[in-house]
């Protein structure tokens, strides 16, 4: 028998005890040994006592030989379920957690929710949810047009995009592999379709949405890691801005209503070459609001987003797997993370917002890196005597500590609940110095000279220190 305790004596918890001993293979196959609660007068909850407060975890566990934890507490913040990690990582249990509210369905937790604790769990607060029914108005019979849809984001957008009503979602991407392996999740999904291009290719691009005709544009393609783009700012140039600005031209020519930029905060106050590129990307295409009035443009800025391709979550599990160590590059360093389905939700939410201008989400508290490591680490039930952390330093443009908006930029509340609006006096362009911003952007980068290129971004961004090389 598999020997279990159950964290959190409420009614999620009532809930797992019960579905544990209505299942039939569960019933005969699992053990519940008690609750752990830390409400004083909680004796017992669904049948079984409660044994003791969280605290006592290591002494419940290694006296009654428990087997597996269930964290039980669907509401709980990053702090409660970091503390419960800590309490109980160091014993030799598998611990596993409830979903967060918004993945409990009519209020029912069942046994196949129930699963292993996740980075995500530790972002400190619930995940953001989808309301469906609450963006059926705007994406109602529309055509929906994403870039960069192979990628990690543009990818989800999908999963979350076709629980609308849309008449047809249409990736477009120039990783082939990516794009197969959209193609092979939605297959059975007839408003699904797909085209191999690149958003630098004109005659491609523009093939593609005036066949199309899409209604709405979300733009996912971009170059994303800071110190590839320092050894390579023309791709920056290239991808971030001038990729970004024919897409947008096209929009505005086809008759496209809405415009999406995938923003980031490392666009804030920038040092790396991935951040000023994304930047101008924002000013350019909230500046076309300036010169027309048809396609409306805004931006969704992110913050790191957990376990997508290439990011920190990934690496740190292949590095655990392969026994270590860790490599963080300083003891400080945080970021504000979001998960994958959270960016999908922030993006398909913007979109119902009226107004134009640049999104972000409420992301609670940054989160040290390091932090995340320890937690890591522990959820693979080892410590640091088995893998150890190793400091590897700062890389060139990665800063300490991000921002997600600008000292003039004010968070205004939207219909959304943890959605806001940014609101100031943002530095835009009329159409004649865009015009003429773009066309110095691109023959800088066509030199291929990092100073040349720096010098050309530092003309519109004065503030802009480049890394330092």
């Amino acid at each position: 028998m598999i020997k279990v305790l159950i964290i959190g004596a409420g009614a999620a918890g009532e809930m797992v005890a019960n579905e544990i001993k209505t299942h039939k293979y569960f019933a005969e196959k699992w053990k519940i040994e008690g609750f752990l609660d830390d409400s004083p007068g909680k004796k017992s909850a669904g049948g079984f006592p409660v044994v003791g407060s969280i605290a006592d975890a290591p002494s419940v566990i290694r006296e009654r030989s428990i087997d597996k934890v269930i964290i039980a507490i669907p509401s709980a913040g990053r702090s409660t379920i970091d503390r419960i990690v800590s309490i109980v990582s160091g014993s030799p249990v598998q611990i596993q957690i409830v979903p967060g509210i918004f993945d409990i369905i009519e209020g029912n937790v069942r046994i196949s929710q129930i699963r292993n604790i996740q980075p995500s769990d530790l972002l400190g607060r619930e995940e953001v949810g989808l309301e469906p029914e609450r963006l059926v108005d705007t994406f109602r019979d529309k055509t929906v047009f994403v870039t960069g849809a192979g990628g990690s984001i543009g990818s989800e957008i999908f999963r979350e995009l076709l629980k609308l009503p849309v008449k047809k979602a249409i990736a477009y991407g120039r990783g082939e592999n990516s794009i197969f392996e959209l193609i092979s999740f939605l297959k059975k999904e007839d408003r699904f379709a797909y085209s191999i291009g690149d958003i630098r290719d004109p005659v491609k691009l523009e093939h593609e949405i005036s066949r199309r005709q899409p209604d709405i544009v979300i733009h996912a393609a971009a170059h994303k890691h800071v110190p590839l783009m320092e050894d390579h700012p023309d791709e920056a140039v290239r991808n971030n801005i001038l990729g970004t600005y024919m897409t947008a031209r096209l929009s505005i020519k086809y008759g496209v209503k809405r415009f999406i930029l995938i923003s980031t905060d490392k666009a804030v106050n920038p040092n790396s070459f991935m951040g000023a590129t994304k930047r101008i990307a924002e000013l350019a295409v909230l500046s076309l609001n300036r010169s027309q009035k048809n396609t409306r443009f805004t931006a969704v800025r992110f913050g790191n987003v957990l376990a997508s391709r290439g990011s920190v979550v990934p690496l740190f599990m292949k590095q655990i797997e392969l026994g270590g160590p860790v490599t963080v590059t300083h003891p400080e360093m945080t970021r504000y993370f979001m998960s994958i389905p959270e960016a999908a939700r922030l993006v398909l939410k913007s979109a119902a917002v009226p107004d134009d201008g640049i999104y972000i989400l409420e992301m609670g508290r940054a989160i040290r890196i390091l932090d995340l490591a320890k937690n890591m680490i522990a959820l693979s039930g080892l410590d640091e005597s088995v893998i150890p952390i190793v400091y590897s330093g700062l890389r060139p443009g990665e800063k300490l500590t991000e921002e997600l908006n600008y000292d003039y930029e004010k968070p205004n509340p939207t219909a959304f609940d943890k959605l806001y609006r940014l609101t100031g006096d943002e530095p835009l362009f009329d159409a004649d110095s865009l015009d003429r911003t773009i066309a110095v952007l691109e023959k800088a980068a066509e030199t291929f000279t990092r100073s040349k290129i720096e010098e050309a971004v530092r003309s519109i961004l004065p503030g802009f220190k480049g890394a330092g090389r």
